[in-house]
C-alpha cells in the first residue's frame, strides 16, 4: 500500500492504495480536472453508472482498437441482456448508437459533458420514444 495525492479541481485527496489503483485513480482525477475534454476521459476504457429514463443503468465504454471512435455495452441493473454502443466524442459530445442484435439500430445517444456527469438525450431511431440520460464519471 502506498499513499496516493490526487488534486482534483482545488481539492486534495490523499488516500492509501495498491500501486494499480493509484494509477487507474491518478488518471481519472486527471481526467476530470477542469480543461480536459470526455474525448481525452475515454481515450482508456471507463465504466459509468447512471439512468436512462427511470431505469439504472452501467455502461462500459472503451476507444475503439484500430480506429477512431469508442464501442461498449451497457444494461440495465435487474436485466441481463448487454445492449452494443458505438459512436464518437468531440471535445465534451457524445454521440452513440445501439445495437441489440448487433446489426440494426435500436437507439441514438447524444450528450455531453457537464462537471462529472455525462448527460443528454436517448432517441428512438424512429424518433417515437426519447428519454433522458445521466452517467456519472468514477470518483477518483
Amino acid at each position: 500500500m502506498r499513499l496516493a495525492y490526487f488534486v482534483l479541481g482545488s481539492v486534495l485527496l490523499v488516500s492509501t492504495v495498491g500501486s494499480a489503483a493509484v494509477a487507474q485513480n491518478a488518471a481519472v482525477a486527471a481526467a476530470v480536472q477542469p480543461g480536459r475534454h470526455l474525448g481525452q476521459l475515454l481515450s482508456k476504457a471507463l465504466v459509468l453508472r447512471g439512468t436512462l429514463g427511470t431505469q439504472k443503468i452501467q455502461v462500459n465504454l472503451q476507444p475503439k482498437p484500430d480506429e477512431d471512435g469508442l464501442q461498449g455495452t451497457y444494461f440495465a441493473f435487474g436485466q441481463t441482456q448487454k445492449i452494443l454502443l458505438a459512436g464518437e466524442v468531440q471535445d465534451d459530445d457524445l454521440v452513440m448508437e445501439e445495437s441489440r442484435n448487433g446489426q440494426d439500430v435500436s437507439g441514438q445517444w447524444e450528450g455531453s459533458l457537464q462537471g462529472s456527469v455525462i448527460s443528454g438525450t436517448w432517441t428512438a431511431p424512429d424518433g417515437s420514444d426519447s428519454k433522458p440520460f445521466v452517467l456519472q464519471l468514477p470518483s477518483p
